[in-house]
């Protein structure tokens, strides 16, 4: 046992690490991705206005020297083509008053009869860029920034049309670049984040895991040392049980006050213990065995009759299905014991509590039910999310009389978190409680039908 709880208790530290390393490098991941997205995008945006005002400034240029050229001319001549050349990676292109080309500058020749259909699908509009891209099948693609305005001149007569354009083919394929290789380097800068983050997480694990195993050894200590007493304790009450027809009656009333006492001490040192041996998600994967549900139910149902019968109340089972459980029975067994105990507790005389257990679907999910039901003082709704902290107690006074410690839902609750499970508590005040504990069938909870 001390070994698989040793297994246990460095498997959950290894998976804490694990899963901090992972949250953190997750974090690390989307702060990378918002990181380049955002890069990516401000420099992207910044060469587009870059691109933008050097290919409007290409056009007034081109749009004056225009402008000059009809100037010079006579009302019935043509505009000739001006002599002077961009660079190559701009093309212009003037339309003339007869619906027809003339190419100032372009890019490639190849590329004439597209860049031409291109353009009669633009509308011209002052200081307004459009991207087109052009994929002939035997050529090269080409993305074009082009830029468009008609053409009057001093005497508000049409001229023209002037188009200009900038192949951005070498600009988009650097930032493309820029953006695999960031996140190529981003890639790399992850895993060295993992590398390094596993081994500082192990290294901030270890106080954890030291002062961990200095806590397990002062609970040994702790139970030797509180366990010794207390048996001690009641075995002088059995002494004086036996002679208790010879004390007298103030002496018979003290032993009864010092039984109850050393009882509730008793379940109070058990309950702090288990607390603190209590490894949540690990103790349902210990000690699992088979056991029937009806006679394991049957079991609990005789076990508490006879504490019910000292206030007339009657535990009755509503189900007798047979079908065999596979999990940890001592920790659904306590499970069950700290509501039914609570039941008995806070009932009133004559009252009937009832136990019963089923399996539903729900959303393709199968889940086992264990319900114990009473007809007792009830919880508050205001009150009911509060009763599974520790050491909480609804009525003080009532609570301590009744030998409650305000540990045993938070036991429960660990219990059925262990399992995957929830707490589905019904109840109204003065009219009775229902608590429902459902667990999902898997490895850690398993059903065989039909014995």
């Amino acid at each position: 046992m001390l070994d698989i709880q040793s297994k246990n208790e460095i498997s959950l530290f290894h998976q804490i690490s694990k899963r901090l390393t992972f949250f953190n490098l997750r974090i690390l991941m989307i702060f990378i991705i918002l990181f380049n997205i955002s890069v990516g995008s401000v420099l992207s945006f910044y060469i587009y206005l870059d691109q933008k005002s050097d290919l409007i400034t290409v056009l007034k240029e081109e749009i004056k020297e225009v402008k000059m050229n009809a100037a010079s001319l006579g009302p019935n001549d043509d505009i000739t083509q001006r002599k002077h050349k961009r660079k190559n990676v701009y093309f212009n292109y003037f339309l003339n008053k007869k619906n027809g080309f003339e190419i100032y500058d372009e890019t490639s020749p190849g590329y004439t009869k597209d860049i031409e259909k291109v353009l009669k699908q633009i509308n011209p509009n002052h200081n307004k860029v459009f991207i087109k891209r052009i994929s002939p099948h035997d050529k090269e693609e080409l993305n074009l920034m082009i830029a468009a305005e008609k053409v009057y001149d001093s005497s508000n007569h049409y001229l023209g049309t002037i188009y200009s354009g900038k192949d951005l083919s070498s600009v988009i394929y650097l930032i493309k670049q820029f953006i695999s290789i960031s996140f190529l380097l981003s890639i790399i800068f992850c895993f060295m984040a993992y590398y390094f983050g596993k081994k500082i997480t192990n290294q901030a694990m270890e106080p954890i895991i030291s002062s961990y195993k200095e806590q397990q050894e002062f609970v040994e200590n702790a139970s030797h040392e509180l366990r010794t007493p207390l048996s001690v304790l009641q075995a002088g009450i059995d002494v004086l049980s036996v002679e208790q027809d010879r004390l007298s009656d103030f002496g018979k009333e003290t032993l009864t006050d010092l039984k109850k006492e050393l009882s509730d001490t008793r379940n109070l040192v058990h309950q702090l213990l288990f607390l603190a041996r209590l490894d949540q998600k690990q103790i349902a994967k210990v000690n699992i065995e088979e056991f029937r549900i009806d006679v394991f139910s049957e079991q609990i149902q005789k076990a508490w009759q006879y504490k019910a019968s000292e206030k007339n109340q009657i535990i009755q089972l509503l189900n007798e299905q047979k079908f065999i459980v596979k999990t940890n029975q001592e920790s659904l067994k306590q499970l069950i014991n700290i509501f039914v105990d609570n039941a008995i507790k806070y009932s009133h005389e004559d009252r009937t509590i009832s136990l019963n257990y089923y399996v539903r679907s729900e959303k393709k999910t199968n889940y086992f039910y264990y319900e114990i039901k009473d007809n007792g003082i009830g919880i508050a709704k205001e009150l009911q999310d509060k009763i599974f902290n520790r050491f909480y107690r609804i009525e003080e006074h009532r609570s301590r009389d009744e030998g409650n410690t305000g540990l045993g839902l938070s036991i429960a609750k660990t219990i059925i978190e262990s399992l995957n499970g929830e707490i589905i508590v019904n109840s109204e005040f003065g009219k009775g409680s229902s608590f429902k504990i459902k667990i999902p069938i898997s490895n850690l909870f398993q059903i065989k039908k039909n014995i």
